[in-house]
């Protein structure tokens, strides 16, 4: 099960995470870029795969086809390329380590 964070919590953990790794050099890396696709909590469209608004990057291909493959699957006419983006970025690493973190639900959504 995926592990729910808000935008704001993901950045942290990313950073308490990163330790000594530098974040990576987005010329090297690649993404996995789609047709524009909703987040399923707050309907901003993007067109890349994306981890709580985050785009996931590997520093090669092969690592991301398994999620081009989903990608197609629900119609988003996936293409791996190279990222070079202003989006924030989450390695695929760094993504399994925290859980495989999704967008956080809502917060107009939740019952109060």
């Amino acid at each position: 099960m995926a592990t729910v964070y808000e935008v704001d919590e993901l950045e942290q953990a990313l950073q308490d995470l990163e330790l000594d790794d530098p974040i990576p050099e987005h010329e090297r890396w690649y993404a996995i870029n789609t047709a524009p696709w909703p987040c399923p909590a707050c309907g901003e469209e993007f067109e890349w795969v994306t981890a709580c608004h985050h785009v996931v990057i590997a520093e090669t291909p092969d690592p991301l086809l398994e999620h081009a493959s989903i990608a197609k699957k629900v119609g988003r006419d996936p293409r791996i390329i190279k990222y070079d983006g202003p989006l924030p970025t989450i390695t695929l690493d760094q993504w399994r380590a925290l859980g495989r973190p999704v967008h956080g639900v809502r917060r107009d959504l939740n019952p109060t």
